[in-house]
């Protein structure tokens, strides 16, 4: 800018302007250059590990396959005592009072594949929600869900009775993922569904 347009425009004569203004210039450069690259290679979400399994129609269920709709994963088995229809009864009822129920996606993934083929988990879910999900697969495919999500189970023979006679123990962690993949929370098994409702809208809303 010559000394003619600096005078008209009301700013001093200066030869020295553009070396003062040019540092700002390029500062202001580097920062949009910082923001850019943040944005393209910075930390990623925490994704939740994407699996497939087999859904209570037969069908793949794949967990990244369910995006946009957030995801409430549980893992049990229909022959579960307590931990299991306490949490599904619990989350069926925190999901209509947090106005969620047609919104969520719950899958119970079972980790009892013996006896939990897909037509009783469908009859089992459907006791709760008929939005719900029954999933399982085999034992291998099982046991790699678990080890990605932290999580574990184990059959525990009966002392007697029938071969399959048995009860499973498990981890009862619920999990929330919301519609982008990201695994946001957790929650208990006999968390009540007040405290369930208000987890829904804390992170899916």
């Amino acid at each position: 800018m010559n000394d003619a347009r600096l005078e008209a425009a009301g700013l001093p004569r200066s030869p020295g302007l553009v070396r003062t203004v040019l540092p700002f210039l390029a500062l202001a450069g580097i920062v949009l250059l910082a923001v850019a690259l943040w944005h393209t290679f910075g930390p990623r979400p925490n994704l939740a590990p994407d699996f497939t399994l087999t859904d209570q129609s037969g069908a793949p269920f794949t967990l990244s396959m369910q995006r946009p709709h957030p995801v409430v994963l549980f893992f049990g088995y229909t022959h579960c005592p307590d931990a299991c229809p306490t949490a599904l009864a619990s989350m069926a009822r925190a999901l209509r009072m947090a106005g969620m129920d047609d919104s969520v996606r719950v899958a119970f993934i079972s980790v009892d594949p013996h006896r939990d083929t897909p037509a009783v988990l469908k009859r089992y879910v459907n006791l709760f929600d008929p939005h719900f999900v029954g999933v399982t697969g085999t034992r291998p495919q099982l046991e790699r869900v678990e080890d990605a999500y932290h999580t574990w189970s184990a059959e525990i023979p009966a002392d007697h009775g029938p071969h399959d006679d048995y009860t499973v123990a498990h981890g009862s962690t619920i999990y929330f993922i919301d519609g982008g993949g990201a695994l946001r929370g957790f929650a208990s098994w006999d968390d009540d569904p007040a405290k369930l409702a208000s987890a829904l809208k804390q992170y899916f809303s």
